[in-house]
């Protein structure tokens, strides 16, 4: 079974590859980068893929922005549906392209242009990530879709450091929407990215405001133990 799913996997990426080399980004932005991400999904099959809650996290109508404001920094409302966290963190460090946020719970997260790199005070923390294109490769130019390789190291509760490198593709959707966030709208292109190796698979989304070249909200794997984060952008 694993090595008909591996297959499968395999034959997916490689097709997205090759359109991504073949097409121009009139063709591929984004028709067509829908159609092959549909052809992925099918490929991977039902429940294959670890994907992020669709309910919106908890505790967003609880807070209002006008005191998220006057805390007078950068704030992202961040939760980790399968830990059951859901609260504002603010910005503590900055270091040139890495900006590192801190919630109540005294857990952090590092992000570089809207992506992850970086979480502390998980049971199963991301010590570092890297992808082998920059975020503004991936989301500000085409054609598309995009392949890369993305490579997480994690630290487990037993004090293990591990290392996973996955391939991954992503495309952006049909159209633009409005994302409302803490009553501050945002126009915004939606992008949904898979990445797999031999042993997982996951989903993760990005809603870019490409004019403005940030990413108002997202929904990243941080583990396959902690699952996914979400990420909401209230006080850039």
């Amino acid at each position: 079974m694993l090595v008909r799913f591996c297959r499968a996997v395999g034959v997916t990426f490689l097709s997205l590859a090759l359109l991504t080399g073949c097409s121009s980004e009139k063709d591929t932005q984004p028709g067509l980068g829908n159609v092959a991400l549909g052809l992925a999904k099918a490929k991977l099959g039902k429940g294959k893929v670890e994907t992020a809650p669709t309910a919106k996290p908890a505790g967003q109508v609880k807070l209002s922005r006008e005191a998220l404001v006057k805390i007078g920094k950068p704030v992202i409302f961040s939760s980790v549906p399968r830990l059951g966290t859901a609260l504002p963190a603010i910005q503590v460090t900055r270091n040139g392209a890495f900006d590192t946020y801190m919630g109540a719970d005294r857990a952090t997260f590092t992000i570089t242009g809207g992506i992850i790199t970086a979480t502390r005070g998980l049971f199963v923390d991301l010590i570092a990530q890297e992808l082998s294109l920059a975020p503004a490769e991936i989301f500000y130019s085409g054609p598309y879709p995009k392949t890369y390789t993305r490579t997480q190291r994690h630290l487990t509760g037993e004090g293990v450091l591990t290392k996973q490198t996955y391939a991954c593709a992503i495309v952006p959707h049909d159209a633009d929407e409005t994302l409302t966030l803490f009553e501050q709208s945002h126009t915004v292109r939606q992008f949904t990215e898979l990445c797999k190796n031999k042993t997982r698979a996951f989903q993760n989304s990005y809603w870019v405001d490409r004019s403005r070249r940030t990413i108002w909200q997202s929904h990243q794997s941080v583990s396959k133990e902690v699952g996914h984060m979400i990420l909401q952008i209230v006080i850039p």
